[in-house]
């Protein structure tokens, strides 16, 4: 993939050389790294704090699969709306805060839903996505085509996810990818859906 595609794409990577680089960085370095659009500064922060979000995210809601799906929340908003300051160069009281609210919230509704009251909103909120959000408020088939033009690296993230109803995981194991990169990825293709919806015209035939 040549350097200019990687851009258009939305993400670089760093050469095998630099990886331990990128292991001995700070998170404030990371972090900088990772706003300037370098997805092995992202994927260095994932590996970091996966394991602790996700025993982190366990004790409020005892199920392992409802906490990694916490775990990907988290590390999307961290791409879409990083935090402008941080404690002694430390990601992790935003990451950790983070956590515990969509933890503390997830409980909430699944206690609600367990109570049978207004089950249907649940489930549907449960079954929120940005690209599902995205394509309920609009045309779907104007979606679809949107995500056709898609590149090839996005694209597949998206149909993997949406379509197939794959996991980050699974998918990062798909595409022989990171699990970081898969995520990054995903966040891209929304952020690109959401602009190019504005500006949509049809293909000519």
């Amino acid at each position: 993939m040549s350097a200019h595609e990687m851009s258009q794409a939305g993400f670089i990577s760093a050469p095998a050389s630099q990886v331990e680089r990128y292991a001995e960085a700070s998170d404030r370095t990371l972090l900088t790294w990772m706003c300037d659009g370098d997805t092995t500064a992202f994927e260095e922060i994932f590996r970091r704090y996966e394991t602790r979000i996700v025993a982190y995210a366990a004790r409020y809601i005892n199920s392992i699969d409802l906490a990694k799906d916490i775990c990907q929340e988290v590390f999307l908003k961290l791409i879409a709306k990083p935090p402008s300051t941080l404690i002694y160069d430390n990601l992790s009281p935003w990451l950790f805060r983070v956590t515990r609210n969509l933890a503390i919230d997830k409980r909430r509704r699944r206690k609600f839903e367990i109570t049978g009251e207004d089950v249907g909103v649940m489930e549907a909120r449960e079954d929120r996505t940005p690209l599902k959000t995205l394509t309920a408020r609009n045309d779907a088939v104007v979606v679809r085509d949107l995500v056709n033009r898609l590149p090839t690296e996005l694209r597949e993230v998206v149909e993997l996810r949406i379509d197939g109803g794959v996991s980050f995981k699974d998918i990062a194991l798909i595409l022989d990818i990171p699990q970081g990169t898969a995520l990054w990825r995903m966040h891209r293709a929304v952020e690109i859906l959401r602009i190019q919806w504005r500006n949509y015209e049809p293909r000519k035939v």
